[in-house]
């Protein structure tokens, strides 16, 4: 049965998300959108205008979420290089119960974009530069600390963190390449990471 107008616009947010999430922006057709939130296409339309309007929406949804992931990870109690150990964790963990192997929605969408549609490339950017943004401050807080290597500036070794995470994201897609995720996430930790 198809909803009505009035529904819970995060829930279907959420299954437009991993629809999303799961297919790609290009290979998710509205009528896959349909089907999967059971909403019929006017409702869908007058909502969010166009299959834009919902990734856009699922993409911010997608990003509280992960804002919400890296304050808590990063922040709390600990020197800066615990709370990178346990931010590099979470994605470890997030890869072994992906069975899929959906990867970042964000990291996706950056790779699959349409060059027509920049905004979908823009709204994922802006996304992961906050994450960029804190692990420049926790950086630096580490190398105040003396947790973190200080042969650099925060905001570099945050960008040489952010490219290795991508690279682990994408790689993790190949056949056996999750097998080899901790090593290559403890091989980026030991680039900014004080061990003497």
């Amino acid at each position: 049965m198809a909803r009505t107008a009035a529904f819970e616009r995060d829930e279907v947010l959420t299954e437009a998300m991993q629809l999303f999430w799961s297919r790609g922006y290009n290979r998710t057709s509205m009528r896959d959108l349909t089907q999967a939130t059971r909403l019929n296409p006017g409702s869908l339309y007058a909502a969010f205008r166009n299959k834009q309007g919902l990734f856009l929406e699922s993409v911010d949804l997608y990003t509280r979420a992960l804002r919400r992931e890296t304050d808590t990870a990063l922040g709390g109690e600990g020197h800066a290089a615990a709370r990178f150990r346990r931010f590099f964790d979470k994605i470890l963990d997030g890869l072994a119960h992906d069975p899929e192997n959906k990867g970042c929605l964000l990291i996706n969408t950056l790779i699959e974009a349409p060059a027509d549609e920049p905004e979908l490339r823009r709204r994922a950017g802006e996304a992961l530069k906050y994450v960029e943004g804190r692990f420049a401050e926790v950086l630096g807080e580490g190398q105040s600390d003396g947790s973190i290597r200080a042969v650099t500036s925060p905001e570099r070794q945050a960008r040489l963190l952010m490219t290795g995470i991508f690279g682990l994201r994408v790689y993790a897609r190949m056949p056996e390449g999750r097998e080899h995720a901790v090593e290559i996430a403890d091989t980026l930790l030991e680039t900014v990471i004080r061990t003497d």
